[in-house]
């Protein structure tokens, strides 16, 4: 899982730009960008600026999120 920051959700489409660190296992450095979601519902509830944590895969010649869910914040 990686650690990312929601710069926007475009549930119409189901896709989600993040802020994200590195990603090892896709070799992928740090950047902005968007990603597919595997399933449209996991961008319920997401809003800018919510901190999260994502699994992306290589899916189809793309990138997909395939796990997401926000990180806790302090109070």
């Amino acid at each position: 899982m990686t650690e990312a920051e929601v710069r926007k959700v475009d549930l119409d489409s189901g896709r989600i730009t993040l802020r994200h660190g590195e990603i090892a296992h896709l070799q992928m450095p740090p950047m902005t960008m968007v990603f597919r979601a595997r399933e449209p519902a996991l961008l319920q509830g997401l809003k800018p600026g919510d901190r999260v944590r994502f699994r992306a895969e290589k899916v189809e010649g793309g990138y997909a999120v395939t796990a997401i869910m926000p990180l806790a914040t302090a109070p």
